[in-house]
């Protein structure tokens, strides 16, 4: 079976030792994972050790993104695959041959430049902005990447795509990596890793939901922050046909502990 997992920031920043653990055991089992890693943290780190203010932009859905003009590109460029080839390192580590991927190589994540975009300012009006270097994903290699799965390796891939007009890269979501792959490639499983142990709400995580009842998730206001975009994504995955989950990526096994039951489903219609 093929599980794509989308191992958050926020993850990678308490520790991925359990995670990297897991690997190994998934791979002897017969299963195929490719990994997409965030770390926008490490981003904001760097920038502010270069002196650079992090700039953070919400849209009217309330989802929080990073405004990228082309200083932050080059940061961001720079920081992600810093951290792409320490998880690669570190896979290499257990004995499992994994390989490190842009969406820039073998154009595997192809985008639209956004022109502009639509913005809450600080006095909580909406604004039109400059698009800066973020992107849409229109499209994805897939067969790229099936190759390198038939021939036993584990691709872990970075947030970063090819502009469909200049070649050049572009800043675009992790979890719209993981969506975009999933519909390629057509995965058993798409888990969202995160610090929390699913969507919670009420004090209380929330189990399983069908499509309907994670987009009424996504309007709860306690829903917040980056969950909003993963519980969209979410559900987006499930209305074609994808399982997803959003789940714990500190606990001890914790992509096997996601597909077995762990965390929030949301499930396909």
């Amino acid at each position: 079976m093929l599980i794509i997992v989308k191992v958050g920031g926020s993850v990678i920043r308490k520790g991925v030792d359990n995670l990297i653990k897991e690997v190994p055991n998934l791979i002897q089992s017969g299963h195929k994972v490719v990994l997409v890693h965030g770390g926008g943290y490490f981003i904001s780190e760097l920038m502010e050790k270069m002196g650079l203010k992090p700039r953070f932009v919400t849209s009217p859905s309330g989802v929080t993104s990073r405004y990228t003009d082309l200083e932050t590109l080059r940061v961001y460029v720079m920081g992600m695959m810093s951290l792409n080839k320490e998880l690669v390192s570190r896979l290499q580590g257990v004995g499992v041959n994994a390989v490190g991927l842009s969406g820039v190589d073998g154009g595997l994540l192809r985008a639209r430049r956004r022109e502009s975009m639509i913005i809450i300012d600080e006095r909580g009006r909406e604004r039109v902005v400059d698009g800066g270097y973020t992107g849409k994903i229109e499209s994805a290699n897939a067969e790229f990447l099936l190759r390198f799965l038939n021939e036993g390796f584990v691709p872990v891939i970075a947030p970063i795509a090819m502009d469909n007009k200049t070649g050049g890269p572009l800043n675009v979501d992790g979890d719209q990596t993981l969506e975009v792959l999933s519909y390629s490639l057509n995965p058993g499983f798409a888990v969202i890793l995160t610090d929390v142990d699913g969507v919670i709400v009420g004090g209380k995580v929330v189990s399983k939901v069908s499509v309907s009842e994670a987009l009424e998730l996504f309007k709860n206001p306690e829903v917040k922050g980056g969950m909003k975009r993963k519980v969209y994504t979410a559900a987006q995955l499930a209305s074609k046909g994808v399982h997803a989950v959003i789940s714990n990526g500190t606990i001890e096994n914790p992509i096997t502990s996601a597909i077995n039951g762990f965390g929030t489903h949301v499930t396909p219609s």
